[in-house]
């Protein structure tokens, strides 16, 4: 009897811990917004792109394109405020131009200045693809390692658009959870280590 509690006791452990390695930033598929947005950025969920059956999608729009500032929308002290534990941050999109578009995503940790926060170059390819930006060994500006065990003042993704995107859920995820979900796709993680000019 004993063995059997104790076997029970470790699949509950690690039935949890596998739980614990994926978590939502922002389920847009159920309706969450950001809630921190600028530069005359307009954010809507649409149905005209979908990345699961029956889905919505964020859809990031600029007031004219090219946009003449840079746009943001992200949160304010997000609900899901320590990524500590996780491996990658990871979201699908859908860009409908027919040219790439640059920006950042930006990560405040608590007591953060530009130097200390994380600043990561994406790049949305024409067509529907997804993101995924390595967490573990991610550096600051200055190159310190960031300490993800702290709470977060704000994450955003800013920068000029040249046309409409389309952002799917926004999570985290282990490398583990990445590997089964990816299935060996082709989409490789942005490199945490490339930085942006500064301006």
């Amino acid at each position: 009897m004993k063995k059997l509690m104790l076997a029970a006791a470790v699949l509950v452990l690690v039935f949890g811990l596998a739980i614990a390695k994926k978590a939502n930033v922002m389920n847009v598929e159920k309706g969450e917004l950001p809630n921190d947005v600028g530069g005359g950025v307009i954010v809507n969920l649409s149905e005209e792109v979908a990345f699961s059956k029956g889905g919505v999608s964020l859809k990031v729009e600029a007031p004219k394109y090219p946009s003449e500032t840079a746009v943001y929308f992200g949160e304010y002290q997000p609900k899901k405020g320590v990524w500590d534990g996780f491996d990658y941050l990871r979201f699908e999109y859908s860009n409908p131009g027919k040219a790439p578009v640059g920006m950042i995503l930006t990560v405040k940790p608590t007591g953060s200045d530009y130097q200390s926060r994380f600043d990561q170059p994406l790049m949305f390819a024409p067509g529907k693809h997804a993101i995924e930006v390595e967490l573990t060994g991610a550096c600051s500006n200055n190159g310190a390692a960031i300490d993800w065990k702290k709470k977060l003042v704000q994450w955003n993704i800013n920068g000029k658009l040249n046309g409409p995107l389309y952002i799917g859920n926004v999570q985290l995820l282990g490398a583990d959870d990445l590997e089964k979900l990816n299935g060996g796709g082709d989409d490789k993680p942005a490199k945490s280590d490339a930085k942006p000019e500064k301006k």
